[in-house]
């Protein structure tokens, strides 16, 4: 393969082939970008297809934040794919172990992929934060096979490795391992050599310089046991100094239970073996006993002629002892998960595998053989499908930061059926605090879970009621001065539920009223006193300062020994209600005040007319009580007899009637003492959203007292237009006589006894007595301002015959009137007046020299179509009743010269202006005598 030089992005470097293998030892995670960053920033520009195995999950985020902020278009890389960051255990492991072939597989996958896709090849970085010392040997394997094949493909790698986890022979197997090594001295890198050989002691020593900082102990110490070197990790971990031991034998280290021991792990190296992490104890020089960590490894010449041993020493007491008490408290709580039926397990990350102790058939259903070889597949295969992100989210986390965690899941049973078990326990973290394991405990809840979903349920319901409702819930303990609330806080105090709960309670009673501070905590003690439920009304501040009528409603609740540690209860918002009943009880004040003031009858029906509300006074206008109104006595059956139809069809009115005004109806009604009063009442029908009534409602009042000065008033104005009609009748008869004396006067002077003076007195006089006969009709009739007219038209036409007859005796009269037409005097006096003339024509003039006189008079309403509707009273475009009257004879009728519009006569004359006057029409014929016809409408 042409061998192509990459830039590798690291200044100390510069160029590299493709097919090279080499390392980083790091301290810092610092350290440990400074170089990474450049590396891959170099690749990602260079077309090259790069990846990052990563150690932690965690450090995901912060590996892709480093390279942003070197490259700026570093996200373009991530979504065109030209960049990976894959875990560890994606990389290495199958089935929970260290797998070498895949992870070669993978490498040359990935390879082949990068070059498919046109990139110049693979640049890989593989950090080792996560390796442990039960996988060091394989995984030096793993990297010795790497550096072996790598230089015929088209790869480049780079290694990190931590100095806190390697000791002086591991740096050496892992520069054996790679091309070159890169380390930081003193703020700057250097690049270490690898030899392809047995390194040698000076290149040995030279190394163990490097790590001559390392915690751990480093020693050199002869085939026979003298030390020859000592750094300062021995001093710390033994005691002591380089001076102190150098060239003594290296037994002083061995207690006296292991003498020995040192010369038989020699003999072990001379014979070739190797000792790596062998954990024994060592005697410190102040006699304690320590617990270490042993690797021994040979030292060679330059003619590989074995010299002397390097002995690697780590201090694992605290270790060893932590170990120790975690085993002695897993026993113990071992014992005590199987007296209380929980399942304690061991999970080791590393491997993993499970181990289980406790009550597992009781809680899981299988056997401890069955449930031993689970591993992690007891999670995936038995743990409920949709508490599955719940377990990926929580268990993970808690591992990689170690710490404690604990979960609710639901278990699947091996006969089926689900449980509720608690999975609580904690993260194990070596000494550089990386997770290895977790210990943890089962515990089968699933009847706690039960009753604590249905009070989470009840809890719900009563939480949602209270917020739909408008009120808090509070749990106040007295001992602790806690309170919790819930509900609708918001709603009701203008406060967030997080200001609540932050409130200082001793400030709590300034949110009340000043004036309801004292009597709220007088009833709140009384109660506490009593140990009773408590009922407390107060007012309370808002957030806005505003204050509103709060209900405080709750319990005191004892504790075993009786003694009140806890209240629990509801604050709600009742000023609507508050100033309902205050609005009420003002409106019940104006209707007491009203009522006492009131001398009537307030009345509510139902629909049947029934009672079933009365008020007001009642006994003093009816004599019965309300209460008798209520059981016994109809309200019908104190109604005057001659009403009692009238209240009847008013209520017929009223049912019927679409309209909800008001109505008004006077009648009669008799009281329990057997008097007669009238009563008005003023009533309207309340409907119902349907329309069809659910109440009526009115008042009633006595108007007796009224209706007596009505009647007393009537009376009076009756007498006095008697009088008056008396008076008008008795003046016009004075005024007839005194026109009649003046006829006789001059009907005794010769010269003019048959002039027309004589007769112009006479009709004067006639005039007179028909207007003097309305009146005396009036003051003889009950009607004071109407006149029945057919008998007023017979008394004056026979006073006319008695005046006009004297000469002629065989004239007669017909008269055709209709009964009962009632006239008030605006018409009964012009039209008197005119039935006065036209007789008194007759009578003059139309009989000379015939004996058989007729003279007929007819009068009555009009029977016309609109008369008839007028009558019926379907025209409302008429007013009054249209009448006719005729007035005929049978004489010798008037002279064809004779015009009815400009008459020469005054009677003539004076009938046209009062037909005129009553808005009607005269008409005259002149067949078979004379016949004048006069229609008119009137009220």
């Amino acid at each position: 393969m042409r061998k192509s030089l990459r830039k590798s992005g690291i200044d100390i470097i510069g160029y590299v082939p493709w097919g090279t293998h080499f390392c980083q030892f790091h301290q810092t995670k610092e350290d440990l970008m400074d170089a990474l960053v450049p590396y891959f920033k170099a690749g990602l520009e260079n077309n090259e297809f790069c990846i990052w195995i990563t150690s932690k999950p965690s450090e995901v985020e912060e590996i892709k934040e480093a390279l942003r902020r070197a490259i700026p278009n570093f996200d373009a890389y991530l979504e065109n794919g030209q960049m990976e960051l894959i875990p560890y255990t994606h990389w290495y492991f199958k089935d929970g172990s260290f797998d070498s072939e895949r992870a070669l597989n993978c490498l040359v996958e990935k390879l082949n992929r990068a070059l498919a896709n046109s990139y110049d090849g693979l640049r890989l970085t593989e950090c080792t934060l996560w390796l442990k010392d039960k996988d060091w040997n394989v995984f030096i394997n793993y990297e010795e096979e790497i550096d072996r094949i790598i230089e015929n493909y088209q790869i480049i790698d780079l290694c990190t490795y931590s100095l806190n986890n390697c000791d002086a022979v591991g740096i050496i197997d892992v520069i054996a391992n790679h091309r070159f090594a890169l380390i930081k001295r003193e703020g700057e890198w250097e690049q270490i050599e690898s030899s392809k050989c047995k390194i040698a002691e000076e290149e040995r020593l030279n190394l163990a310089s490097i790590v001559e900082y390392s915690y751990d102990a480093i020693i050199t110490k002869s085939l026979d046991g003298i030390i020859l070197s000592w750094n300062k990790g021995a001093e710390q971990i033994y005691g002591y100094s380089a001076k102190e031991v150098l060239g003594k034998p290296i037994s002083i280290l061995d207690p006296p239970i292991l003498v020995g021991e040192t010369k038989e792990l020699a003999e072990l190296i001379i014979q070739g073996d190797k000792i790596h992490h062998y954990e024994t104890l060592r005697l410190r020089k102040d006699g304690k006993i320590i617990n270490v960590s042993l690797t021994l490894s040979p030292i060679f010449d330059a003619s590989e002629k074995l010299t002397s041993i390097s002995v690697i020493a780590r201090d694992i007491t605290n270790s060893k002892k932590a170990e120790e008490k975690l085993k002695k408290s897993e026993e113990r709580y071992r014992i005590v998960t199987e007296q209380t039926g929980q399942v304690v397990y061991d999970y080791d990350l590393r491997t993993d595998k499970s181990s289980w102790a406790g009550v597992i058939e009781e809680v899981t259903g299988y056997s401890f053989e069955e449930f031993q070889n689970f591993g992690k597949d007891v999670w995936i295969k038995n743990i409920h499908l949709s508490d599955m992100d719940s377990v990926d989210e929580k268990f993970p986390n808690a591992r990689n930061i170690g710490g404690r965690f604990r979960e609710e899941l639901r278990l699947r049973r091996k006969d089926g059926t689900c449980i509720y078990i608690e999975n609580s326990g904690i993260c194990l973290t070596d000494h550089e605090g990386l997770p290895y394991g977790a210990i943890g405990v089962l515990k089968d809840i699933t009847s706690a879970k039960i009753a604590e979903n249905q009070l989470q349920e009840n809890e719900e319901r009563y939480r949602t009621a209270t917020e739909q409702t408008g009120q808090i819930i509070f749990d106040f303990n007295l001992e602790t001065r806690e309170v919790r609330w819930a509900g609708a806080i918001r709603e009701v105090t203008g406060y967030d539920p997080e200001e609540l709960e932050n409130f200082d309670k001793s400030v709590c009673i300034e949110h009340v009223h000043p004036e309801d501070r004292l009597e709220l905590l007088e009833n709140l003690m009384t109660f506490f006193e009593k140990e009773k439920k408590f009922q407390v009304e107060f007012r309370l501040r808002k957030k806005d300062g505003n204050y509103i009528y709060a209900e405080n409603y709750g319990v005191w609740l004892n504790d075993d020994k009786g003694k009140v540690y806890r209240a629990i209860g509801v604050i709600k918002n009742i000023t609507e209600r508050k100033l309902a009943i205050e609005n009420v009880a003002e409106s019940e004040r104006k209707y007491r005040s009203f009522i006492q003031n009131f001398h009537g009858i307030a009345f509510q029906l139902d629909e049947n007319f029934v009672p079933v509300f009365l008020n007001g006074a009642v006994e003093e206008i009816t004599g019965y009580s309300e209460k008798e109104f209520m059981s016994c006595i109809k309200w019908k059956d104190i109604i005057h007899p001659d009403d009692l139809s009238l209240v009847l069809k008013e209520e017929e009115k009223i049912r019927s009637s679409p309209s909800a005004g008001y109505e008004e109806i006077e009648f009669r009604i008799k009281r329990r003492d057997g008097r007669i009063r009238w009563v008005n009442e003023i009533y309207q029908k309340i409907k119902r959203e349907d329309g069809k009534p659910e109440f009526y409602q009115g008042m009633i009042y006595d108007v007796t007292e009224r209706k007596e000065t009505e009647k007393f008033l009537a009376n009076i104005e009756t007498a006095r237009k008697k009088e008056i009609h008396h008076r008008i009748k008795n003046n016009l008869q004075v005024i007839s006589s005194l026109l009649d004396l003046q006829a006789e006067k001059f009907n005794n002077r010769e010269c003019i006894k048959d002039s027309e003076v004589l007769e112009s007195f006479r009709e004067s006089q006639n005039r007179v007595i028909s207007m003097a006969l309305i009146h005396e009709e009036l003051h003889k009739g009950g009607g004071l301002d109407t006149l029945n007219f057919s008998s007023y038209v017979e008394e004056l036409t026979k006073n006319l015959f008695h005046t006009y007859r004297l000469g002629n005796a065989s004239t007669s009269l017909n008269v055709n009137l209709e009964k009962n037409i009632f006239l008030d005097m605006d018409t009964a006096v012009p039209l008197g007046i005119i039935v006065n003339e036209l007789v008194s024509n007759s009578l003059k003039h139309a009989f000379a020299n015939k004996d058989d006189g007729r003279i007929q008079i007819k009068f009555s309403r009009e029977e016309s179509q609109e008369s008839k509707d007028n009558r019926a009273g379907t025209n409302k475009g008429l007013k009054g009743t249209s009448f006719i009257l005729t007035v005929s004879d049978n004489g010798i009728g008037v002279p064809e010269s004779f015009d009815l519009e400009n008459p020469d006569s005054l009677g003539i004359q004076l009938i046209t202006t009062l037909v005129d006057q009553l808005d009607g029409e005269i008409e005259i014929n002149r067949d078979n005598g004379t016949e004048f016809t006069i229609r008119f409408t009137a009220a």
